[in-house]
C-alpha cells in the first residue's frame, strides 16, 4: 500500500491531471487543493527543476518570466518580498533601498543597484518605481525614473502543496519583467546582464525566506 502511494505522488507531481488516473483515493479537501496547483500547468522538466530548489527563467531580449519554488507559507515569503527598504541586505546588486511614499497599497521605492559589467567597469542605477500590491497575491511595478527605456512587471505568489495530505505548503513565486535600455547601450550585453540578476534575485529571495523562517 506504501509503495502504492508513493508511486501515485510522484506520477501526481510529474504529469498534469494525474489525480483521475491515479484513482480517486484522496480526501475531497485534498483533491480540491491538488486540482488548482498551479506546477500542473508547467512543463515537467520545469516542474522537476523547481522541485530541486532551482530558479527556471524563461524568455528573451530583456522579456523574462522566472518561477522559484520556495518551502514556506504565503505570508513568509509576502514579509520578504515586500521588505523593500531592506532590499540591500539581501537582494543581489542592491546597494540601497527605500520606500519614499505610501498610500495604502501603493508605494513609491526607490533602489540603487550596481552592476560589475566588465573587469574594471561597473555600473551604478537610481531608479524609481511605482508599486501597487494584491496582499498576500502579488504585486505590480512600473519604473518612474531611471536610466532604462522602460522597466515593469510583477511579482506572483501562488501556494502550491508540498505532498499529498501534508499540512505545509509551498509557495510558487513568479517574477514577470520586462527591461529595456536606452539606445546607446548595447542590447545584447544589457539583456544577458539582465537574465543572470533575474536569476540571482530568485535565489535571493528564497534564500532569505529560508533564513527567516528557520
Amino acid at each position: 500500500m506504501a509503495k502504492s502511494w508513493h508511486t501515485r505522488s510522484l506520477l501526481y507531481f510529474l504529469l498534469p491531471g494525474t489525480l483521475s488516473l491515479a484513482g480517486n483515493n484522496l480526501p475531497a479537501r485534498a483533491q480540491v487543493a491538488f486540482a488548482n496547483n498551479p506546477l500542473d500547468t508547467l512543463p515537467v522538466q520545469e516542474r522537476v527543476t523547481l522541485r530541486q530548489g532551482k530558479p527556471v527563467v524563461s524568455g528573451e531580449n530583456g522579456c523574462y518570466t522566472a518561477r522559484i519554488l520556495i518551502d514556506a507559507t504565503p505570508s513568509q515569503t509576502w514579509s520578504v518580498l515586500t521588505d523593500y527598504s531592506n532590499y540591500s541586505r539581501f537582494m543581489p546588486n542592491v546597494t540601497a533601498s527605500s520606500v519614499l511614499e505610501s498610500n495604502h497599497n501603493q508605494h513609491l521605492f526607490e533602489e540603487v543597484n550596481r552592476y560589475h559589467v566588465a573587469p574594471l567597469i561597473t555600473i551604478n542605477a537610481r531608479t524609481r518605481l511605482a508599486i501597487t500590491e494584491t496582499p498576500q497575491k502579488g504585486f505590480s511595478f512600473q519604473m518612474v525614473e531611471g536610466k532604462l527605456e522602460e522597466l515593469y512587471g510583477r511579482w506572483t505568489l501562488q501556494p502550491v502543496p508540498a505532498y499529498p495530505y501534508a499540512s505545509k505548503t509551498q509557495v510558487l513565486l513568479t517574477q514577470q519583467i520586462h527591461a529595456h535600455p536606452k539606445s546607446v547601450t548595447p542590447k545584447g550585453l544589457f539583456y544577458n546582464i539582465f537574465r543572470r540578476h533575474v536569476e540571482k534575485t530568485m535565489k535571493a529571495v528564497r534564500t532569505e525566506v529560508a533564513r527567516r523562517s528557520s
